[in-house]
């Protein structure tokens, strides 16, 4: 994962505008992170300086609009922008505080991003070329083959969905979770029109997958069953988890070829269990 290098002057800069001290926090692919007592400020590079607005306007439209206090991206930075927003008190998905009040805040906030509609519909032909992008990717791995051949009949079942306003990166790291079981979805970035039950999947293999298998079942039933069309969202995440799972391999082995023994050991059972045994209908 790439590293952010921001010079010292620009952070100055920034502690100068907000009158406090900036804490780092962490680095992310794209950004590096600050904490005030009651701010987070995402700093992001020249090539990137178009992020820190996209983000803000996709906070904007899922209804978080709130949660932004300043974007900046002129002449003081350098070249660089920020993202300013407020901080809120939760920390990354974990098993542990992920109770009912804050699964029920979760499937309320999905289902009401997943009506904001997209224009136009799902396409089969970047589904494919995803798909040949991991099987020539993943082409020694006989167990990783097996599964994208079973899955390749299966994919013009995702194509003419309606698109939906989507966040399309709902691993761990992106869901917060408060003591108090309130729910916040950071890291707007990548948000835009896609099938809600890829956002479903992403939501399964990076976050509600730290679940034991059966508790994180019930928990994807429970979400589902709220959509306006739950056996035709379940069917469609039949194939988009497996799916998102062989993605998951093939960026390992392209961007961090370090974690891919222990990524492979992880997810191969992970597909075997969502091809073989992914229960038929969310009931």
């Amino acid at each position: 994962m790439a590293t952010l290098n921001v010079p010292g002057n620009v952070v100055k800069r920034l502690e100068a505008a907000l009158g406090t001290p900036l804490h780092p926090a962490a680095e992310g692919q794209e950004a590096r992170v600050f904490f005030t007592d009651g701010r987070v400020i995402k700093i992001y590079g020249p090539h990137e300086r178009h992020l820190p607005r996209l983000e803000a306007r996709n906070l904007a439209r899922a209804g978080l609009g709130a949660w932004v206090e300043a974007v900046w991206g002129d002449h003081r930075l350098e070249g660089y922008a920020a993202l300013v927003l407020r901080r809120f008190p939760g920390r990354p998905f974990e098993p542990g505080r992920f109770g009912p009040r804050a699964l029920a805040q979760l499937a309320g906030f999905l289902l009401r991003l997943h009506r904001l509609p997209e224009p136009g519909l799902t396409r089969l032909e970047p589904i494919q070329a995803r798909w040949r992008r991991f099987r020539k990717a993943l082409a020694d791995l006989p167990a990783a083959v097996e599964a994208l051949e079973a899955l390749k009949p299966r994919l013009p079942r995702l194509a003419g969905v309606p698109r939906v306003f989507a966040h399309n990166d709902l691993w761990a790291g992106n869901v917060l979770v408060a003591p108090d079981g309130a729910v916040l979805v950071v890291d707007w970035s990548r948000a835009g029109g896609e099938d809600p039950a890829r956002d479903l999947a992403i939501l399964t293999t990076g976050s509600l997958g730290l679940l034991p298998h059966e508790r994180c079942l019930e928990t994807l039933r429970k979400i589902v069953r709220c959509y306006p069309d739950p056996g035709g969202v379940w069917g469609r995440l039949r194939i988009w988890i497996p799916l998102t799972l062989l993605h998951d391999l093939h960026w390992f082995r392209e961007k961090e070829p370090a974690g891919f023994e222990a990524a492979l050991a992880d997810k191969l059972p992970r597909i075997e269990r969502a091809l073989h045994a992914f229960p038929a209908t969310p009931w």
